[in-house]
């Protein structure tokens, strides 16, 4: 087990948490095994379903998180609830769908698992590699098929209950209004670093030190020796022969195809896909006007700046290149179809109707074994020199688990060993990018304990803590200029805070704001016209200030206190409240309507698996959420 508890193990386990992850978003559902971590309704929900459902999760993460991701962070996202409550969800959904007696045929499954883009090759199924990944994760396909069954019966019932989602145009309109309403505010801000005469007294800085002792402990430090075995360094031992470029290039042909190009202006008309026809009719004749303009001469790029309603517009409708598969079809299958410079009839998509104008066309080609020799003996060199280096380390591993002492067998096999000094969980600053993992495994290690083989960004490393220095609270004087900083900090905030209350107790006693703020040396200023979403101007991207800000109702408004940003206190007036023209709400309309319905998509869903959960019975064994 030690010998083969390097990297590479851990990517398989990985990879197959990946590949389930893919297939099943939480996990199957065919084990019902005696051993349980919850029932729903009497069916069970086995330890090895909520295993794989928390490993998912958990993998999710750690692409988000990276080396970041600790026992801390896993705690605070709360996985292990995530995870069981995603299975309750999903056991309901199931349920209530063959309540309604809802059904997914063999010809269903068959064709949803013929279009997961995993098992097909150049983009066709293949059944070789279907059965070859469901055997990378111990699956027989009937046990894959009856779990695609479930997940296509679960979709089918998610679809009839989205369907009640409704967006009307009214609040469309008050989304856009409410997103795009601008303000002007005038504003004071007392600075803390203004308030420069403030400075505290020995005794102060002593007893705040004494107060506030933990915030000063020293992080926990490590001292390690460690041996590196870099890919790079092996290389020069590698040789590849014809044979094996001959085989590569004949195995992975498509990383050498270049797929059909187009260069492409458009010029659209917007049409709602429920749209009646003389809707439709209205914008084809329009469509076909402009092609026609289009035809005699005049200008592609201004006629698009004029008349399309798409969001290219102001780019004269340039689509840039493509491949065919990167556009709808029926758009797709014309511009494929024409040659460089032609102009199209206008041409109808769920958008519209398109009037396309072809700029370059590339063709397919295929890069011979020749023009590709030195990418292949790249690739070919580099996993070589990987291996070589991954085996060297085994070898070492090997040899220090037999006889625990890394220096001396570094010593006879002739490998340097590097120091790294005392670091903190940060890491040693000397190894760059590879630090935060190199330090997560050191960390994770007892004094002299020699680690597994760590994959470190392609490196492999076996690290030895050599002396552990634990947390501990230093003396004043090793702090006191930091302590001084903090204390004056804290002083000046809170003197800023006092005037800033102060002036906010003038104004509720109706003196006037900028009589109120020249008592208090400040000048009044104003941000200008500003958006919730829009940096402000002179002061950046404060959310503080701009929800205040948005909660001020009429002219002259003030805030009731002041409040916090980053940069002081500040007190607010309103100067101006804009609300925004209807001519932009046209051209955002479709997106927002998008949006809000998939929001209210993402409720209608969670209320009605809410619902049913309040009526169901789900008993949870706790131990599994300590």
């Amino acid at each position: 087990m030690r010998k083969q508890a390097g990297s590479w193990m851990i990517k398989v386990i990985l990879f197959a948490i990946v590949i389930v992850f893919v297939f099943w978003g939480v996990g199957s559902f065919r084990s019902q095994e005696a051993t349980k971590v919850a029932t729903v309704n009497d069916e069970i929900i086995s330890v090895a379903e909520y295993r794989r459902a928390y490993n998912n999760l958990i993998d999710q993460y750690r692409q988000r998180f990276g080396s970041s991701l600790n026992d801390g962070m896993i705690e605070m996202l709360n996985v292990k609830n995530q995870a069981l409550n995603q299975l309750i969800d999903r056991t309901i959904l199931l349920q209530e769908a063959k309540k309604l007696d809802l059904r997914v045929s063999d010809a269903e499954v068959a064709e949803s698992i013929m279009r997961t883009e995993i098992f097909q090759n150049n983009g066709s199924f293949d059944n070789r590699r279907y059965q070859n990944i469901l055997a990378q994760v111990h699956l027989t396909p009937e046990e894959f098929e009856a779990d695609q069954k479930n997940v296509l019966l679960g979709e089918k019932l998610t679809r009839i209950i989205m369907g009640a989602a409704k967006v009307s145009e009214a609040e469309v309109r008050q989304w856009y209004d409410w997103q795009n309403t601008s303000v002007n505010i005038d504003y004071v801000l007392f600075e803390p670093a203004s308030y420069s005469d403030i400075k505290p007294s020995a005794e102060e800085i002593a007893a705040y030190f004494s107060a506030q002792k933990e915030n000063y402990k020293t992080d926990p430090m490590v001292k390690t020796r460690y041996v590196v075995f870099d890919p790079d360094a092996y290389k020069d031992q590698v040789k590849v022969d014809k044979d094996e470029i001959t085989d590569y290039y004949d195995s992975n042909m498509s990383e050498f195809k270049t797929e059909k190009t187009v260069e492409a202006r458009h010029i659209l008309i917007k049409l709602d896909p429920e749209a009646n026809e003389e809707a439709d009719l209205t914008a084809k004749t329009r469509a076909e006007e402009i092609s026609k303009m289009a035809k005699g001469g005049q200008d592609f790029a201004e006629l698009a700046k004029t008349y399309s309603e798409g969001p290219t517009k102001d780019r004269g409708g340039y689509l840039g290149k493509f491949q065919q598969s990167q556009m709808v079809k029926p758009f797709a299958d014309e511009a494929f179809s024409m040659a460089a410079g032609e102009i199209s009839e206008p041409v109808k998509t769920q958008f519209g109707w398109h009037v396309i104008k072809i700029e370059s066309v590339e063709e397919a080609s295929t890069r011979t074994i020749e023009q590709s020799r030195e990418q292949i003996i790249d690739t070919l060199t580099g996993r070589k020199a990987q291996n070589l280096a991954y085996d060297r380390a085994e070898q070492f591993y090997e040899r220090c688990f037999e006889k625990d002492d890394l220096v001396n067998n570094a010593k006879i096999l002739e490998l340097a060993v590097m120091e790294t000094g005392a670091f903190s969980r940060r890491g040693p600053d000397a190894l760059g990018s590879d630090k935060g993992t190199f330090a997560t495994a050191a960390f994770a290690l007892q004094t002299d304990e020699i680690s597994d083989i760590q994959d470190i960004d392609g490196r492999y490393y076996l690290i030895q803590p050599t002396e552990t220095i634990d947390a501990a609270v230093p003396g004043m004087e090793a702090v006191k200029e930091r302590v001084e900083a903090d204390l004056t900090k804290k002083m000046q905030s809170d003197k800023a805070r006092e005037d800033a209350e102060a002036m906010s107790a003038d104004l509720d006693a109706g003196k006037p704001f900028e009589e109120s703020s020249a008592g208090y040396g400040i000048s009044v200023k104003q941000t200008g016209l500003f958006t919730r979403n829009a940096s402000i101007p002179e002061i950046g991207s404060d959310p503080t200030f701009t929800e205040a800000a948005f909660q001020l109702s009429s002219a002259g408004s003030t805030s009731d206190r002041p409040l916090q940003g980053s940069a002081g206190y500040y007190l607010l007036r309103l100067s101006e409240r804009k609300i925004p023209a209807a001519d932009g709400f046209e051209t955002e309309k479709d997106g927002i309507s998008s949006m809000l319905l998939q929001q209210k998509q993402r409720t209608v869903i969670q209320d009605w698996i809410d619902a049913r959960k309040t009526d169901s019975q789900v008993s949870i064994e706790k131990e599994y959420l300590e």
